[in-house]
């Protein structure tokens, strides 16, 4: 812009006769810039400004870029309209007042700048500028690209200074906001306790890697380098592997407790096990850009479970036993005998027979007093208890064995003189109890040492063990974890959860792990990651074992990040939410507005209508109050029998619009049928109107109802009359065609179609017309011409057809009117078909028929008819009553019955009805609101309302001389 400017003004055109020339183009600005009163101005009146003066702002004002001139030595301002918003409420009072009392607030800032340019002839230019200006009733910080060029005067002298200005503060604000929020991200990223790492690609770079993440690899230094330089050791372990297939592929990949081998700052490896996740970041074409590496390091729960299953090994070895012996004591000899093994046990020979004092002698000290106590009472008549002891005995050469003794006394009466039992060598299981509770000892105290919760269960899930880290990390005691277990931490969806759950973890144990959220003493929560593994003694599932750590600063983390999409998700689903909602009442105020037409045009033909018919009736009827009917009596019930077909055509019209019509589509010729239709046009349209026909060759055969498709045309030849004002010629074309995508909502889908087109060399319509040529009601002839249906019959048909509807039209060259409807694919295939042989009508004069419908005048129309032909009528006010007349009437042969009936429609009340009568002929009497109930019923066993009597009659006949099928 300040290019062509310049070269502009390097050549200035002649000056024009008007001054004013120079704002023809110039939109709004230069409307104000002619009618303002320059001479009150510095610049004095617009003849004497100079021409570059005048050629710049010819230039400058229909410009789209922003651009201000500050012209003379009071800097007074001219500006183009795109300029003009930029100055906010400035606009337009800024029109040719000195700079330093419209800019007043920047203009310390403004001025150096604009003398700069006047004084140097320099262009000066910048990126981004910063400005504090008062726009909007208060001051902002705004930023602009700006580049201030001089305007010369012929004497070389600079006269003006043009700013050419680009507002970028939104531009400014959001990078500045996207840099604070990559700031905070980062700082959450490096205070999250688990591990983080963004890899930039391609190449595997470090980009970011957070504090636990530069612990995790001993604070060795990875930003800006690859990861096979940064950590060559993780190259055989396979996971520079995994970051290239996540890079190919794109899809991520979650590592579970991998163990991962580290090197410290020594150089020393180290086994690490970690949880972590690969994840893709992609761009708009879906090529990734990064891999997001996101994890935790559950080394200190590793180990943990690892002492754990130590014990439980020594759990298992410990239950072995020994082999069993058998003892006996002769109370009245006081001797003591046994089996081989049980003086093995004692280190003496088999065939011993020891006395009472060397058999104690045996005993080791410590356990003497609690066997004699055990045995004592086993003896004793009044006691009679178990022996059950386990003690420690000494063989001769010193060795010491455990030994579990049990019996009983043998009494005769009340005096036990012998006592029998068992000994098995328990020192295996008794050492190895011990050193079990050594273990257990080590382990409680190395689990209560861990900033960790370390817990057991049984086998029904009751906790045994809980270390001192409840006590720490929750407040919680580990004797109430004894007593009550996790539902007291948990949240009430988590242990309802844990509830529904439990029984199948043991009945069926597998490794658990996941992350919970637990209630501490003083009502906080934690986030706790766990790990569960089932322990065995062989193949006996005895519980579960357990590790958790605390992981609340990562879900504080992470949940900080969803609030913040959950609240940027909030606003945009307002905003949605708010445009839907206008959008929805627009679209109700159009449907209300279409329906009141619909009401209007409705109301005034149907009260046309009605006023023929009460109006004759009541004529009528005061002829028949006064004698018999004369010829002009009868006259009138002509005109009411006119009046209401009238009001059967207007509905069968609103039916056609709203595509609720049944119609029975056959293969037709479309060719045929317009030449059948030509001399019925000729008649009704008129000899001044000249009928032409364009029929193609080869016409594909149309799936059509051949009625409608005759009415419609009609319809439209009508039309194509009115619109000639009875003079002008008319022409009915045919010809296949292959339609692409509909442009308009009238047109049909993409496919094969029959068009049949009607040509007028009428008035046309207007584009306004056209737009609402479809809608019900619309017309532009005069009240009373016509029902404004004509076309939405049109639509409302070609569209149930399966087709559609095109017109073609420009004010003064006439309409086309395409009707497109839908090629019969099984054309051959159902003109192969021979024709059903004519049958002959059977009689129906004592006939006994039943006519069923919940409206009484109907009804009673029906039943007179069928009486007059010699009918015996049967009558019914609904389904019920209907039913119960075929089960106490003899002889009914037939069924008329409404459809649209409360309770029981007629439909129902015909499946009922053939449970006990199968071959019952039923006629279905419609008024088409009921069109989805009759949409399975044969078309023969159905009459629309209003019927005539003599069709009523032809159908009765027809359905008793032809059942109809049981299911119809």
């Amino acid at each position: 812009m300040a290019a062509l400017v310049c070269a502009a003004m390097t050549q200035p055109p002649a000056a024009p006769r008007d001054p004013l020339a120079f704002t023809v183009r110039g939109g709004d600005m230069g409307r104000r810039i002619a009618a303002h009163d320059w001479a009150a101005t510095p610049l004095g009146p617009v003849e004497d400004w100079p021409a570059v003066l005048r050629h710049t702002l010819a230039v400058m004002l229909p410009a789209q870029a922003e651009i201000v001139l500050f012209w003379g030595p009071q800097q007074v301002a001219l500006y183009n309209d795109a300029y003009a918003p930029t100055i906010g409420n400035k606009h337009p009072a800024a029109l040719g007042r000195p700079a330093c009392e419209t800019w007043a607030e920047l203009w310390d800032d403004l001025e150096p700048l604009l003398t700069h340019v006047r004084t140097t002839g320099e262009t000066y230019a910048a990126k981004d500028r910063p400005f504090y200006i008062e726009r909007a009733g208060y001051g902002e910080q705004v930023y602009f690209d700006i580049s201030y060029s001089p305007v010369a005067l012929d004497d070389g002298s600079v006269g003006g200074v043009l700013c050419i200005v680009s507002e970028t503060t939104g531009r400014v604000r959001a990078a500045r906001e996207l840099s604070e929020d990559r700031a905070r991200l980062h700082q959450m990223f490096d205070q999250a306790p688990g591990f983080v790492a963004v890899l930039r690609e391609p190449g595997h770079v470090f980009e970011l890697a957070n504090a636990a993440y530069r612990m995790l690899v001993d604070g060795r230094e990875v930003i800006g380098r690859r990861v096979d330089d940064a950590l060559p050791e993780v190259v055989s372990q396979g996971l520079l592997g995994l970051l290239d297939e996540v890079q190919a592929t794109g899809a991520a990949f979650r590592g579970v407790d991998m163990p991962v081998t580290v090197l410290r700052a020594d150089g020393t490896p180290e086994e690490r096990r970690l949880d972590f996740v690969y994840q893709p970041v992609t761009d708009a074409q879906g090529q990734v850009t990064a891999i997001f590496v996101q994890g935790i390091d559950l080394t200190e729960q590793h180990r943990a479970l690892a002492a754990l299953a130590l014990s439980r090994d020594s759990l298992e070895l410990a239950t072995r036993m020994g082999e069993i012996g058998t003892w006996e004591y002769d109370l009245r000899t006081g001797t003591f005998t046994g089996s081989e093994r049980n003086w093995a046990m004692h280190g003496y020979p088999p065939d011993t027979v020891a006395t009472r004092a060397q058999f104690l002698a045996a005993i080791h000290p410590d356990d003497r007093a609690a066997m004699a106590a055990s045995f004592a009472a086993a003896i004793d008549p009044a006691v009679r208890a178990l022996h059950d002891v386990e003690y420690r005995i000494f063989q001769p050469d010193g060795t010491m064995r455990w030994v579990a003794v049990t019996g009983r006394g043998v009494f005769d009466g009340d005096v036990c003189t012998r006592a029998i039992g068992t000994i098995t060598d328990v020192t295996a299981r008794r050492t190895e109890a011990d050193a079990l509770r050594e273990s257990e000892q080590r382990f409680r105290a190395l689990a209560d040492e861990m900033e960790a919760l370390v817990w057991m269960t049984d086998e029904t899930g009751r906790f045994v063990f809980a270390n001192a880290g409840f006590q720490k990390i929750l407040g919680v005691a580990p004797e109430t974890m004894l007593r009550h277990g996790w539902a007291p931490l948990l949240r009430e969806e988590h242990r309802a959860m844990l509830a529904e759950r439990m029984p199948l973890y043991y009945r069926e144990p597998r490794p658990l792990r996941g992350d919970y959220p637990l209630t501490t003493a003083d009502g906080g929560t934690i986030w706790a990651h766990g790990v569960s593994q089932p322990r065995y003694s062989g193949d006996r599932f005895l519980g579960y074992v357990g590790c958790a750590v605390d992981v609340t600063e990562r879900h504080l983390a992470g949940e900080a990040l969803e609030e913040r999409v959950a609240e940027r998700t909030a606003e945009l689903t307002r905003q949605i939410a708010e445009r839907e909602r206008v959008e929805e009442t627009l679209h109700q105020m159009q449907r209300l507005e279409a329906v009141g037409q619909l009401t209007s045009g409705v109301a005034h033909d149907f009260n046309n209508l009605l006023t023929v018919v009460l109006g004759n009736i009541e004529m009528i009827a005061h002829a028949a109050a006064n004698g018999p009917l004369d010829a002009r009596a009868l006259q009138r019930l002509e005109h009411v029998r006119i009046a209401a077909e009238r009001g059967a055509t207007l509905t069968a019209q609103l039916l056609a619009f709203s595509r609720r019509q049944r119609l029975e589509a056959k293969t037709v010729d479309l060719n045929d049928t317009v030449r059948a239709l030509a001399p019925l046009m000729a008649s009704t349209l008129g000899r001044s109107i000249a009928i032409e026909q364009e029929l193609a060759d080869g016409i594909w055969p149309a799936l059509v109802d051949p009625t409608q498709i005759e009415l419609i045309l009609l319809n439209l030849a009508i039309n194509a009359r009115d619109a000639m004002a009875g003079c002008g010629r008319l022409t009915l074309s045919t010809a296949n065609v292959s339609l692409d995508a509909p442009q308009r909502p009238e047109e049909p889908v993409a496919g094969d179609y029959i068009r049949v087109a009607v040509s007028d060399t009428g008035t046309g319509m207007t584009d306004e017309v056209l737009a609402r040529a479809f809608e019900p009601f619309f017309t532009t002839k005069e009240v009373g011409k016509g029902s404004g249906l004509g076309l939405a019959q049109v639509f409302g048909f070609a569209k149930q057809s399966g087709g559609g509807v095109r017109i073609d039209t420009a004010p003064g060259e006439g309409t086309t009117v395409s009707v497109y409807l839908p090629r019969a694919r099984d054309a051959a295939a159902a003109a192969a078909v021979p024709a059903a042989p004519a049958t002959t009508a059977a009689p129906i004069a004592g006939r006994c028929i039943l006519v069923v419908d919940d409206e009484d005048n109907v009804r009673q129309v029906t039943a007179d008819a069928l009486r007059a032909a010699g009918c015996r009528v049967v009558e019914a006010v609904d389904g019920d009553t209907g039913l119960r007349a075929l089960a106490h009437t003899r002889g009914i042969e037939a069924v008329v019955a409404d459809v649209a009936m409360p309770g029981m429609n007629g439909v129902e009340f015909a499946r009922r009805a053939r449970r006990r009568h199968p071959d019952l002929p039923v006629l279905f009497v419609t008024g088409y609101a009921d069109m989805a109930a009759i949409a399975d019923v044969p078309e023969e066993q159905i009459i629309r309302k209003p019927y005539a009597r003599d069709a009523l009659l032809a159908r009765v006949r027809q359905m008793l001389d032809r059942p109809a099928a049981a299911g119809g």
